[in-house]
């Protein structure tokens, strides 16, 4: 393992240390929206990890109304390029769900309210037992997938740009020429067609 690595490794488990000790000292809703946006930057981390570098990938990606600019978006497109699984998706999906339901409501909400202690529960990525908190389930689900982003970025190599694959003059003299050629044959093969008829 290079130094580069394990330097890099060593700032991902301190900064994942200093998550899991903030996770624990916020309320309930702070917890569900600091872990929610927490796990949205890694996505698009690891998003940006496996996209083409170019200067203009915040603006035209993950700003504003771009294509990967929400947390729901960045979920679906990790999905679709194989870096989670349908199960961490799923989880991701049920996270952010808590995350709207507690960023969404006034009242004094938390993670006993039964609707979100059941959807804690049914957190794959949790491994606590069933009889755990609804916030511990939803910590450790968290904490669990946190881990398997920071480890697919980690392996993640972003392909190059396509080099440039436009026609060259001869290239376009010849589809000319062919596309020419094509029409005549098939006016003549009309042509032999109205003659017989």
């Amino acid at each position: 393992m290079s130094e580069a690595t394990k330097e890099f490794l060593m700032r991902q488990f301190a900064e994942f240390a200093a998550f899991r000790r903030a996770l624990t000292n916020e309320s309930d809703r702070g917890c569900a929206l600091f872990a929610s946006a927490y796990l949205d930057k890694a996505l698009s981390d690891l998003l940006f990890l496996s996209l083409v570098n170019s200067k203009k990938i915040d603006s035209e990606l993950f700003e504003g109304n771009s294509p990967l600019a929400t947390f729901s978006s960045r979920i679906k497109m990790a999905f679709y390029l194989g870096k989670i699984s349908a199960e961490c998706r799923g989880d991701l999906e049920t996270i952010r769900k808590i995350r709207n339901e507690f960023a969404h409501d006034a009242n004094l909400i938390s993670f006993d309210t039964q609707s979100i202690a059941d959807r804690c529960r049914n957190l794959g990525f949790s491994y606590q037992s069933k009889e755990s908190r609804p916030r511990s389930h939803f910590t450790a689900a968290c904490s669990g997938i946190l881990g398997r982003l920071h480890m697919t970025a980690l392996k993640s190599v972003a392909p190059t740009v396509k080099p440039d694959d436009r026609p060259t003059e001869e290239e376009k003299v010849k589809a000319r020429e062919n596309a020419k050629k094509a029409l005549m044959e098939v006016e003549e093969e009309q042509d032999k067609e109205g003659k017989a008829s």
